[in-house]
């Protein structure tokens, strides 16, 4: 059977999933969309809930057509219809829905690690899967998303981590609760900040065990992780700030370049 109509249930529900932050926590589905991301998440383990493949992307990705097949129940769709529900510009006319991965069950393993990233209200979605995607790629054991961060099963999100949020163990808290496992758990935890008596970056000695907080994009770390959190910063000329993705690679590359 294929798929010819926009107001077909399966259709409806789908591009709910892509746009509606509600509907994926209610569902506890996150929507992906592309060649490379759909595989990520099938090679990380991920079963989808189904596929929708256009019928352009049915004859021109064959094989990846035939792994999701194989992995769940996939559905033909026109490339109308598929336009209509895809989110992207120039679309591969790849779509699965599948299991938001519990994250819940992380936060013994990530306070048993070493160098982690913590995101502080950060608001935008390009940069939370950016900085996903940083830290997996410079080897941090973990991040902690925390306050009102980004949703990182939005699509936005999901591409910039290129398959990183499947993969890097990550842990949802309070920032204040945060903070406290984390020295509860052996670690020492700093705040970056835009802040001249801050230690710099480049002379911080990070110890075995070690925590970075990002802030938000425009506010910066909320006020009780800088009351918490031994402060740094990165020294810069001309531009006043870096953008909170940058910042964190920097960051990272810091961490554990020793390692």
């Amino acid at each position: 059977m294929k798929i010819t109509s926009r107001k077909n249930p399966l259709i409806v529900k789908s591009k709910g999933l892509l746009r509606e932050k509600k509907l994926r926590d209610e569902t506890g589905l996150f929507a992906a969309e592309g060649v490379k991301l759909c595989m990520e998440a099938v090679s990380a383990g991920i079963t989808p809930q189904w596929a929708l493949i256009s019928d352009t992307a049915e004859q021109k990705f064959p094989e990846i057509v035939e792994k999701l097949k194989a992995a769940c129940e996939t559905t033909t769709v026109s490339d109308e219809v598929y336009l209509y529900l895809s989110e992207q510009k120039s679309p591969q006319g790849i779509f699965i829905a599948g299991k938001i991965l519990d994250k819940s069950v992380n936060p013994d393993r990530i306070l048993n690690s070493g160098k982690i990233l913590v995101l502080d209200c950060v608001q935008d979605s390009g940069n939370a899967g950016t900085m996903l995607r940083t830290a997996e790629a410079l080897g941090m054991d973990g991040v902690i998303m925390c306050g009102d961060s980004a949703d990182i099963w939005s699509p936005k999100a999901l591409r910039a981590s290129m398959g990183s949020v499947f993969r890097i163990p990550v842990y949802q808290a309070d920032t204040g609760k945060a903070i406290a496992e984390l020295k509860q758990s052996g670690f020492e935890v700093y705040a970056a900040m835009l802040d001249r008596a801050a230690e710099k970056l480049g002379d911080v000695a990070f110890p075995k065990k070690a925590a970075v907080i990002i802030g938000n994009e425009g506010h910066g770390v909320s006020k009780t992780a800088a009351a918490l959190c031994k402060k740094i910063y990165i020294p810069v000329s001309g531009a006043e700030s870096l953008n909170a993705a940058a910042a964190a690679a920097i960051i990272c590359w810091e961490m554990t370049k020793r390692n």
